[in-house]
């Protein structure tokens, strides 16, 4: 028996989810604002969380060398130095945040997130109840598209979660970060 939680499990759990046998999914829109930075190629993103009344380093990743991504940012409760970190393709950031002041960002705009900006989120996600039996270790397999390995943090209350765009890759976003950054509409 793995010590993890992998993709296909998650998968089963949200259609689980959806016959009534777990707690009921729903859909949630994002109403937060974000700091972004463009990534370097080669650079190693360190995504930490809140966990607890202390922080928990949940993955580390190397940003792929073809291709743009952005590092989104955001400040943790528990720390003053680290920050939570992660990276997403600009052709997906592209698709889920507009300029602070409402403008889409296209293509040409890129190495416009050379410098620090803040942007606006407007992606959509599907999510369900993460349970305590879910991942007694908190470890769950990342989603595909963050390539192989296991990311940690799942062992606290919160939700798993997927993109309208990659609706079977699932991620553990705490409750107080939910809280914080999405609003449920369904």
């Amino acid at each position: 028996m793995s010590s993890h939680i992998t993709q296909i499990q998650l998968n089963e759990a949200y259609h689980l989810s959806q016959k009534g046998i777990r707690n009921k999914p729903f859909t949630a829109r994002k109403i937060s604002t974000k700091i972004v930075q463009l990534a370097i190629a080669g650079e190693t993103i360190e995504t930490w969380i809140d966990y607890g009344n202390s922080i928990k380093q949940e993955l580390s990743r190397v940003v792929p060398k073809e291709g743009h991504y952005i590092i989104i940012m955001d400040d943790l409760k528990n720390s003053e130095i680290k920050k939570q970190k992660y990276f997403i393709p600009f052709n997906d950031f592209k698709k889920r945040y507009t300029m602070i002041d409402g403008t889409n960002i296209n293509d040409s705009m890129v190495h416009t997130f050379e410098t620090i900006t803040m942007v606006q989120a407007k992606g959509i996600i599907t999510g369900f109840k993460a349970l305590k039996e879910d991942t007694m270790t908190g470890e769950y397999q990342k989603p595909y598209s963050w390539g192989e390995g296991v990311a940690d943090g799942a062992d606290q209350d919160g939700y798993w979660m997927a993109s309208i765009e990659k609706p079977e890759e699932w991620y553990f976003m705490p409750k107080t970060h939910f809280n914080q950054d999405y609003i449920i509409i369904t």
